[in-house]
């Protein structure tokens, strides 16, 4: 497949013509023998709780653009972002598949009938071989930058590099209150906590979501289903340095939805964010979405980094649903 990418190009504007000369002169062929593989062993010692011991591969290739995208040039790198940072990228032939092994351990406590209430925790670890990053790189000399670009776009290459993450996710119920006048009234918590790290060079990995977690209150009275929702999420401060990622401050949300269910069809009526709060969201990303974003630092007027993606504003819904 490799000659398909041979780049023909006989202008001389942002180093374009080296480029192409040294991307032509590679062998563009790659072969990938990737094995995903999985293991999970399960005890129940007693009706009101399990355990789980998880291990498993995971492999990934690098695609197209982390790969064969040549061109160091500023305006042709930034057309070439895919992960939302307002960067631009120039690929890596040389980049190796991403391999992932995990190790997960989860505890699950709960009423023999599970009706009332349940714990379920996991805490897990990751360590990826090869985990696809980046480098500032510098288009003049061809070579990563000596000195580093600081809250700034700018220009980067993809690299392989080692990487771990580890982190803890758990979920909880209980029932509060059972056939009351008014119903069925539940609550239910999810939380999450993710860190992640470059092995290599010690900086955090781009675009983990940091601790957060939704508590909500759930009303079941016949064929209705209503439920208050609190969502919260923590400011983001491990942010990646090499891709100048942004920071954003923490937040907490309110969601309000209702559900009329029949057998075949259901009716659904809600809102999120209620309260109609300002935020930005943690993994959205540079805002580039407004005039030119092609030039370093950006012209006159123009979008500057530093600004994130704000959140959706109040949004109310609907929606049937019809099973057949």
């Amino acid at each position: 497949m490799g000659e398909r990418y041979h780049v023909k190009c006989q202008h001389y504007l942002g180093n374009q013509t080296r480029n192409a000369a040294l991307f032509n002169a590679q062998s563009r062929a790659q072969t990938d023998n990737n094995w995903d593989l999985s293991w999970l062993a399960r005890f129940s010692p007693a009706a009101t709780q399990g355990y789980e011991l998880g291990l498993a591969q995971k492999t990934r290739s690098p695609n197209l653009y982390e790969r064969y995208t040549w061109s160091t040039w500023q305006m042709a790198a930034f057309m070439n972002n895919f992960v939302g940072d307002g960067n631009g990228y120039v690929g890596n032939i040389d980049l190796q598949a991403e391999v992932a092994g995990t190790n997960s351990l989860t505890a699950d406590w709960h009423d023999a009938a599970r009706e009332r209430w349940g714990l379920r925790v996991t805490p897990y670890y990751t360590y990826v071989q090869d985990y696809v990053d980046a480098l500032q790189w510098d288009s003049t000399t061809n070579a990563p930058r000596l000195v580093p670009v600081v809250d700034d776009f700018t220009v980067l290459r993809y690299v392989n590099q080692s990487a771990e993450l580890y982190g803890l996710d758990l979920s909880a119920r209980y029932l509060i209150g059972h056939a009351t006048r008014y119903g069925d009234f539940t609550t239910q918590l999810v939380a999450s906590y993710t860190k992640g790290e470059n092995q290599d060079t010690g900086d955090n990995l781009y675009n983990i979501m940091p601790l957060n977690a939704t508590l909500s209150l759930i009303q079941e009275v016949g064929p209705w289903r209503n439920t208050l929702e609190g969502e919260f999420v923590e400011a983001k401060e491990d942010v990646s340095q090499v891709r100048n990622e942004m920071r954003t401050a923490g937040y907490g949300l309110a969601h309000l939805r209702s559900r009329y269910e029949k057998m075949t069809w259901s009716v659904e009526v809600g809102v999120e964010n209620l309260f109609d709060r300002s935020y930005d969201l943690t993994l959205g990303g540079a805002y580039v979405g407004q005039g030119t974003t092609m030039t370093i630092p950006p012209l006159p007027n123009q979008p500057q980094w530093g600004t994130p993606v704000p959140g959706p504003g109040r949004t109310i819904y609907a929606g049937v649903t019809v099973a057949f």
